[in-house]
């Protein structure tokens, strides 16, 4: 029997545990509405935003920063002064605050303007006026609708109206007038004239705007616009190691960002020829401090192989001398070119530079072939040595002073020509189709993260709810059988609210509807309790609950009725004597009733009232006592439940709570037959399972289950529709 009992509550926690899909698709199914109108509503917010976002644009241009060793002139070796500067180096100058601080002053974008438009839609509206004509009409007075243009040439501002700013207005005439922010007058100027009081100096050279069109006005911080632009403006390199230089800058503005880029391209274009140019000058005027020197040995040379050769009557160089003069003169020159070198580029760079090393290493190994072919030197005549010497020497310093002089003109060029190694290769312009916002995606998205959300908080909420809704576990977890299912009846709720206005004088629904579909339900208890009163003590009936609130006096009122139309003599009694209400379905008074009969101040025939309808006499609960529990346990009240049971052929008994007052279990074991009702998804089954127990403890066996307001629902199989038809 243990192992039955163990494998049966296996399979029903199995049964609770398991996803149940058509269940899902059920709840979606009957949330459908609440999903809809959540997904309806973020679409419309979604769209409403993509129409009144304000368009973001991008500008940008193309740079292209070239090896200088590269340019047109071919300095060669010596023009390494201009080698080139890593990209990244390039990019922190097109940043630095240098370039940005120009931009800022040349466009004036410290003086910050914007019209005033009506809150949240203005600005789309003016957005969609912005190529209307504008006419002097007053009758738009205050807000800007879009066509607005205005030009600050200079504008100058207290420190105090700095951080709050200004308000213009135009005016009449081409005129206008600042006001602060508490409403005064500053000044009135004039379109196209300097306009100077109270510490404000202003300049417009256009305004175009309605008669009482407002613009704020502010001077913004020169400093954090330089980083704030900074921050907005891209920049970055087109592939790798390609020297192209993509600029670029996003805004609401596209005029204005356009300029901004441009304005950007032409500074930095700008700097870097005069960088170029000044590092020439530098270069030239190492120089031309050389060539006198050079010149001077040059001269000196020449006199002394002159004077030589008149001393020997004209020596001349044989072939083999020839030959080791011309290299000689060949590692000389390449000699003094590098010391030329070192002495410029040692005022950049320290010795241990990987260029001044590299020249070092050049230096040593020239010296190392010039003495080789010195110790050749050496093996010839005296004469012939010492003419190799002397023209050496001529022949060096004539090729080092020509080399000298053309540098230098080529210097010149560099110095007065505006070409530096950058070149512009698209010029600054913005795209006519805004890339933010993505007016379609975020439509798209936006309504399908609505609709997965909506979806996931009805799962998540059903999920939540520990309620019992199937019947078949109630049964299942307690084996008491279920005797009815009452669907919800939203008449019932009609009819309770027609019967507080006064349209109708009994809320009553087998009365007024007895074609509704939960009456089904009762009349399927009613043929149920035929069976079960057959092994009752007695036809007393109890209906009780775990909790208030569940349907019990609509259920016991109904199913008096439904009783009674079998011609059956029924008395309903209401034993809630905490909160009882049945004596306003039928609209009489509360008192006298129970508790008047249970202390003897009024008998049977007063207490017994007759309920306007057939075969169904009503017991209201009297006066509240305050202490219900104390007077059920009377012996009064169990002598007249005896008494009144052989008067009809059923009395059903509507109870408190069960758990919540004791009321219920002293009643229960005056009745034959006890049903506890639950109501749908209201009840957890540790609730169910507690109320079964607590009757059990009072010796109370409840004959079975009532489960009222069953809701259809789709993927409920049987339980999901009904198609019942009452036929009288």
């Amino acid at each position: 029997m243990e192992p039955s009992t163990h494998t049966s509550q296996n399979l029903s926690i199995d049964s609770e545990n398991e996803i149940d899909l058509q269940e899902l698709f059920g709840t979606l199914v009957e949330e459908k509405w609440l999903i809809a109108i959540v997904t309806a509503v973020i679409f419309v917010i979604s769209l409403f935003y993509v129409l009144v976002a304000t368009p973001i644009y991008r500008a940008d241009t193309v740079l292209q920063v070239e090896d200088k060793s590269s340019n047109m002139l071919s300095l060669g070796d010596l023009a390494d002064f201009s080698s080139a500067s890593p990209t990244s180096a390039e990019i922190e100058i097109i940043k630095s605050r240098n370039i940005i601080g120009k931009t800022i002053d040349r466009l004036n974008l410290d003086i910050q303007v914007k019209p005033d438009y009506f809150p949240i839609i203005g600005a789309a509206i003016a957005r969609r006026n912005n190529d209307k004509n504008i006419t002097q009409d007053s009758s738009y007075t205050g807000y800007a609708w879009g066509g607005e243009r205005i030009k600050i040439e200079q504008l100058t501002l207290p420190r105090l109206l700095q951080e709050d700013g200004i308000t213009l207005v135009a005016q009449e005439n081409q005129t206008y007038e600042l006001i602060d922010t508490n409403g005064e007058s500053l000044l009135t100027g004039k379109i196209g004239e300097l306009a100077q009081a109270q510490g404000v100096t202003v300049f417009i050279s256009e305004l175009v705007a309605r008669i009482g069109t407002e613009f704020s006005l502010s001077k913004g911080n020169r400093f954090k616009i330089a980083n704030d632009l900074k921050k907005d403006i891209k920049v970055t390199e087109i592939g790798k190691k390609t020297g192209i230089l993509n600029i670029s800058l996003e805004g609401s503005d596209s005029a204005l960002i356009s300029r901004i880029i441009d304005s950007i391209s032409t500074f930095y274009l700008r700097q870097n020829v005069e960088r170029t140019s000044v590092e020439a000058q530098r270069s030239l005027i190492f120089l031309q401090k050389q060539i006198p020197l050079i010149k001077d040995e040059m001269e000196a040379a020449e006199v002394e192989l002159n004077n030589y050769r008149g001393n020997k009557s004209s020596v001349n160089l044989t072939l083999e001398t020839q030959s080791l003069l011309n290299r000689i003169i060949t590692i000389e020159t390449q000699l003094s070119e590098l010391e030329v070198k070192r002495s410029d580029l040692s005022k950049k760079y320290t010795d241990i530079h990987p260029i001044m090393i590299t020249l070092t290493s050049q230096e040593a190994k020239l010296k190392e072939q010039l003495e080789r072919i010195n110790g050749k030197a050496h093996g010839l005549p005296k004469t012939q040595q010492e003419i190799l010497r002397l023209s050496r020497d001529v022949e060096v310093a004539t090729t080092i002073y020509t080399q000298l002089l053309n540098k230098t003109q080529e210097l010149k060029v560099v110095k007065a020509g505006t070409v530096g190694n950058v070149r512009i290769i698209d010029s600054a312009l913005t795209a006519e189709r805004p890339i933010k916002p993505k007016k379609l995606l975020i439509v798209f998205v936006s309504t399908l993260l609505s609709l997965l959300a909506a979806i996931a908080w009805v799962l998540v909420r059903r999920a939540m709810n520990k309620g019992v809704e199937n019947p078949d576990l109630i049964e299942q977890n307690t084996n008491i059988p279920v005797y009815a299912n009452v669907p919800l009846s939203p008449a019932q709720v009609l009819l309770g609210k027609d019967r507080n206005t006064g349209k109708v004088k009994h809320a009553i629904l087998c009365e007024q509807d007895p074609k509704d579909i939960s009456l089904e339900g009762l009349r399927s208890l009613r043929t149920n309790l035929h069976f079960a009163l057959l092994e009752a003590k007695n036809n007393i009936v109890m209906i009780t609950g775990p909790s208030p609130g569940i349907g019990k006096s609509f259920v016991s009122t109904n199913f008096a009725h439904i009783v009674a139309q079998s011609n059956q003599k029924v008395l309903l009694i209401d034993a809630d004597m905490r909160k009882g209400h049945i004596h306003e379905e039928y609209n009489v008074s509360r008192s006298p009733g129970l508790s008047e009969l249970i202390v003897q101040k009024s008998d049977i025939k007063n207490v017994v009232r007759n309920s306007g309808f057939k075969n169904v006499d009503i017991i209201t609960t009297g006066n509240l006592p305050p202490n219900p529990s104390e007077l059920l346990l009377h012996e009064n009240f169990a002598k007249n439940l005896k008494h009144l049971s052989k008067e009809y052929d059923l009395i059903l008994i509507d109870t408190p709570p069960l758990l919540a007052v004791t009321d219920a279990a002293i009643i229960g074991n005056l009745c034959g037959t006890t049903f506890v009702l639950l109501r749908y998804s209201a009840h957890s089954m540790a609730e169910i399972q507690a109320t079964v127990k607590r009757l059990q403890q009072n010796n109370i066996e409840p004959r079975g289950f009532i489960f009222n307001a069953l809701q259809p629902r789709a993927g409920y199989g049987k339980y999901a529709h009904y198609h019942y038809e009452y036929k009288s």
